[in-house]
């Protein structure tokens, strides 16, 4: 009994019989790649330091991630200062990895209610994109001394650093109370004249 099942898996891995098995084996592999979500291998080099980053990059900016999307690769940030590069809106998507049910290896994944300091690139369809080749790191205490002399708020900004524009809110409410006293006293006088004549 114990030869012939030697001899039926030595027949099993002979030549002639190892190729079929063989191309079963890899036709199962290919499928069970298929069934699960692709992974586009991807590599980079090693970032430069981030202080000469946030001096050369062509995009820096702060922000905290409100909300994420795509298994956490996509973030939904509001802006809370831009440091290099074209004018921000307060809240922007960055996109830390392909859409739908892609993947790579140097897709980056953001927390929600964490600080950045996002160092994203434009992609092709103009917005911006990250991954974890670039310098975007976690706020910490210390980067603060990085911060550029001519950083700035982000485009459409209502709310000054220690909290709301109080300027923006007074302003107009002088003016309007100014205009009802000026209607009230004319009203007053008008209504006066047309008691002693």
């Amino acid at each position: 009994m114990g030869v012939w099942r030697h001899d039926r898996v030595s027949g099993l891995l002979s030549t002639g019989r190892r190729r079929p098995a063989l191309a079963s084996l890899l036709a199962a592999a290919g499928f069970a790649l298929l069934a699960t979500p692709s992974a586009v291998l991807a590599d980079c080099m090693m970032p430069p330091p981030v202080q000469d980053a946030a001096k050369t990059a062509d995009i820096v900016f702060v922000g905290t991630v409100a909300e994420s999307s795509n298994h956490n690769s996509w973030a939904s940030v509001v802006v809370e200062e831009v440091w290099r590069g074209p004018d921000q809106p307060a809240a922007v998507i960055v996109k830390g990895g392909p859409a739908g049910n892609m993947a790579t290896s140097v897709d980056r994944f953001f927390e929600v209610g964490v600080k950045y300091l996002f160092f994203p690139y434009a992609d092709e369809a103009g917005g911006l994109a990250d991954n974890s080749c670039t310098n975007t790191v976690q706020w910490s205490a210390d980067l603060a001394q990085l911060r550029p002399a001519d950083a700035r708020q982000p485009l459409g900004a209502t709310e000054a650093e220690g909290g709301y524009d109080v300027g923006g809110v007074i302003a107009p409410l002088g003016v309007a109370v100014l205009v009802g006293g000026v209607l009230l006293v004319a009203g007053l006088l008008a209504r006066g004249r047309t008691f002693t004549s």
